[in-house]
């Protein structure tokens, strides 16, 4: 059995996979690490594969026709890095890890959103330059009684919206999926929510119909006092429009934790700006939770290769019960 796992960041070590690559070679599997991230080294790299775990590298349909796989698993929650139908269609399971990081998601969009409120980034700044109070501190958010907006209301929103109770923050949420709106004020259409709101944290998953929710029209109903604060994924905010209402300061700032392309380029004009908190696609990491998720996606592999059996969170079950046949 030969289980390769996809990182393409750099950062990442060979030795930061050491729980994946034990709870594989103690079920008597190779372990395997690539880089590649094009197609052409992935295709070369995955081929001998009988399972992939996979965080950002793009696994397309090209990829997916030169794939002997049993499964793919993705580290955390979305799956918007992978062709679902192609890899349906092939006879391969997906799987991932759909409550993973949500306190972690939770806290930092918390983070966030007090540290624009309260300008943390730029007063840290000006202290460290020797600064003491260089200009006004205000304009300056208060907190306690201002409504926070959340666009979609699954697990990590309504995780947010305990949290925010306790700063005293009305919660509304727009979700047209949803059905429980416990924590939360539903309304009915997104353009109340963000004309409401005096912040506005996205925590929809990257679709055709979210991709640019966020755009020039959507950031135009938001107050001139709003924040947005983004842990979802970059592509939902248009982010030329966002510079755009940010330079003009259509809104107050934003907390960005996702960009549409990542890592965020050097000559972004996010860079430039002060009323913008800019950090690393970080939200989900702590070292308990990603310790969490390296061994689970390892099981995962281990459950179809291995076990011949269904893993945790098979993503695509109902499409392959006719044709692929795992136990319980």
């Amino acid at each position: 059995m030969s289980i390769v796992v996809v990182h393409a960041d750099a950062f990442e070590a060979p030795e930061a996979y050491s729980i994946e690559r034990a709870v594989v070679e103690a079920a008597g599997g190779e372990f395997r690490l690539t880089r590649a991230r094009s197609e052409a080294g992935l295709i070369a790299n995955l081929a001998q594969a009988d399972a992939v775990l996979v965080s950002a590298a793009p696994i397309t349909a090209t990829v997916v026709a030169s794939l002997s796989a049993k499964v793919v698993v993705r580290y955390g929650v979305g799956l918007d890095t992978l062709d679902i139908p192609a890899l349906s269609a092939a006879g391969i399971v997906v799987a991932h890890v759909p409550d993973f990081c949500q306190p972690e998601v939770a806290n930092h969009t918390l983070a966030l959103l007090l540290a624009c409120a309260k300008k943390l980034v730029p007063l840290d700044r000006a202290v460290r330059a020797g600064q003491w109070r260089a200009g006004p501190l205000g304009p300056m958010q208060h907190i306690t009684d201002q409504t926070l907006g959340l666009v979609a209301y699954g697990n990590i929103a309504k995780a947010v919206a305990k949290r925010a109770a306790a700063f005293d923050l009305r919660v509304l949420a727009w979700d047209p999926y949803a059905q429980d709106f416990s924590g939360a004020e539903a309304v009915p259409t997104l353009q109340e929510l963000l004309a409401r709101s005096d912040f506005v944290s996205l925590h929809t998953p990257l679709t055709p119909e979210t991709h640019h929710l966020i755009n020039a029209e959507t950031l135009a109903l938001m107050k001139p006092s709003a924040y947005l604060i983004n842990t979802a994924r970059g592509p939902v905010v248009d982010e030329a429009a966002l510079v755009a209402a940010l330079q003009a300061g259509a809104i107050a700032g934003a907390g960005l934790d996702v960009f549409e392309t990542e890592p965020l380029s050097g000559d972004s004009p996010l860079l430039g700006l002060d009323n913008v908190v800019l950090l690393p696609h970080s939200a989900s990491y702590s070292d308990r939770a990603f310790a969490g998720l390296r061994r689970r996606v390892a099981e995962a592999a281990i459950d179809v290769c291995v076990r011949n059996q269904w893993p945790e969170f098979p993503h695509n079950r109902a499409q392959l019960a006719a044709t692929v046949s795992l136990g319980s």
